[in-house]
């Protein structure tokens, strides 16, 4: 199932759509933001890393500038979609992203069982952060 990257600072109609999906589907360890909560953070800057598949935001990640890099928070993929690689692969763009624009990105919150395999994709675990390309 091939995801592309998209930065999505204001989301359309059906955008909204899809992450309200996403959210029902994985409010407790994914998506924990309802839409007005992410409504308000995208108005302060934040944006939603997307994977598109089909036109259809399949799974996301929520991204703040920091001084230290790109914060990356809330990652979720819709339930029929999940077990497919789509987080993987959105992470991947997210990494090729990040290094051609020198950008470092810091994952804060990290479940144990995701731990191996963040740390596979080669971020590094420094004071509790887990971060990639600092």
């Amino acid at each position: 199932m091939p995801v592309r990257l998209e930065h999505i600072r204001q989301p359309n109609d059906a955008d909204w759509l899809d992450i309200s999906k996403i959210h029902q589907e994985t409010s407790d360890t994914g998506l924990t933001d309802n839409p007005e909560q992410l409504q308000q953070k995208l108005e302060k800057g934040s944006w939603i890393l997307a994977g598109r598949f089909n036109d259809r935001i399949i799974g996301l990640m929520i991204a703040t500038e920091t001084e230290q890099g790109v914060q990356l928070e809330q990652a979720a993929v819709r339930q029929i979609t999940q077990r497919r690689g789509v987080l993987h692969q959105l992470l991947h763009h997210a990494q090729s992203w990040a290094s051609k624009e020198g950008k470092t990105l810091i994952i804060q919150t990290l479940p144990d069982h995701l731990q191996v395999s963040v740390a596979n994709r080669g971020f590094v675990n420094k004071n509790n952060n887990w971060t990639y390309n600092d």
